[in-house]
C-alpha cells in the first residue's frame, strides 16, 4: 500500500489540490513527510521480504532462526552506513535525496538511526537468542562438524558414533533434514530424540492460518452444519490423491 501511494504521489498532490484540502497538500509536500513516506516504503519493503522467508511448510527453528540472525545483521550494517550518510540499502530514500542535493540530511539521518536502534532493541528483545551460538543446533544442522565436547555428556559418544558413520554423512547431503533425523532415531536414540525436540515444534503460525483460511472456504454460510474434519484433512493434506487407483478399487454397480 505505501510502495503504491509513493507511486501515485504526484497524483495524490493533484487530487489533494483540486479537492481543496489545502492542509492535506501542504502537509504531504512536505520533505520531512516525503522523507518519511520514502524511508517507510524501503523499511516495509524489507519486513514484507522477511515475513515470505519466514513462511511456508517444510521449515524449522533452526530456518527460522538463520533468517532473523540475517536480518538483525542487515539492520546493523544498515545503521554503519547511515552513519555516514550513505542511504543506498534504502532506494527510495537514496533517490530522493539524491534529487535535492542541496538538502541538509542531518535530520534524516538522525531519525533513520532512531528507528534502526530501536528496531534493533525490538528484535533482540523478542528474539534473544537469536543471536547466541548453541552446540544441539549446530549438531542438528550438521553432526560431523560438531564439537563433541560442547553436548551434554549423555549424548557425546553417540555423536561420534553418528559422526563417524560415512553412510549418515552421505544421507545428509540428499535428505531433508527432517527426514535424515526420523531415519537414524532408532540407530542414534538419544541424539535423535533431543535433534526430533528442535526440529518438530512450528516454529510460525503459518500451518494455523493455512489451515483456517481452507475452514472459511469449505465450512460457509450454506453449509454451516458441514462436519468439516474429513475435508478439512484432505484440503491440508500435502500428498496427491491417486484418483485412479482409488476407483479402480472400487466395485461397479450395474444397472439392471
Amino acid at each position: 500500500m505505501l510502495s503504491r501511494l509513493y507511486e501515485l504521489k504526484n497524483e495524490v498532490e493533484i487530487f489533494l489540490q483540486k479537492q481543496k484540502q489545502d492542509k492535506l497538500y501542504e502537509a504531504f509536500r512536505e520533505e520531512d513527510f516525503q522523507h518519511s513516506l520514502a524511508y517507510l516504503v524501503d523499511f516495509f519493503e524489507a519486513i514484507n521480504n522477511l515475513n515470505l522467508k519466514l513462511q511456508g511448510r517444510n521449515t524449522n527453528i533452526i530456518a527460522h532462526s538463520n533468517v532473523i540472525r540475517a536480518f538483525t545483521e542487515k539492520i546493523h550494517l544498515w545503521k554503519r552506513k547511515v552513519e555516514v550518510e550513505n542511504f543506498s540499502s534504502f532506494s527510495h530514500l537514496n533517490d530522493l535525496l539524491s534529487e535535492k542535493r542541496n538538502i541538509e540530511q542531518y535530520d534524516v539521518t538522525k531519525e533513520v538511526l532512531s528507528h534502526l536502534h530501536s528496531l534493533a532493541e525490538e528484535f533482540m528483545h523478542y528474539f534473544p537468542d537469536v543471536s547466541m551460538e548453541n552446540s544441539l543446533w549446530t549438531l542438528v544442522q550438521n553432526p560431523f562438524n560438531t564439537d563433541v565436547e560442547l553436548l551434554l555428556e549423555s549424548l557425546q559418544e553417540e555423536a561420534i558414533d553418528l559422526k563417524c558413520d560415512s553412510s549418515a554423512k552421505r544421507d545428509l547431503e540428499r535428505m531433508k533434514l527432517e527426514e535424515f533425523w526420523v531415519k537414524y532415531l532408532r540407530m542414534y536414540p538419544k541424539v535423535g530424540e533431543e535433534a526430533l525436540r528442535v526440529i518438530l515444534p512450528f516454529s510460525s503460525t503459518y500451518l494455523f492460518k493455512a489451515g483456517f483460511s481452507a475452514l472459511v472456504v469449505l465450512k460457509t454460510k450454506q453449509r454451516n452444519r458441514l462436519d468439516v474434519e474429513n475435508d478439512l484433512r484432505c484440503a491440508l493434506s500435502s500428498f496427491n490423491p491417486r484418483i485412479s487407483d482409488l476407483v479402480r478399487k472400487k466395485q461397479q454397480h450395474l444397472s439392471h
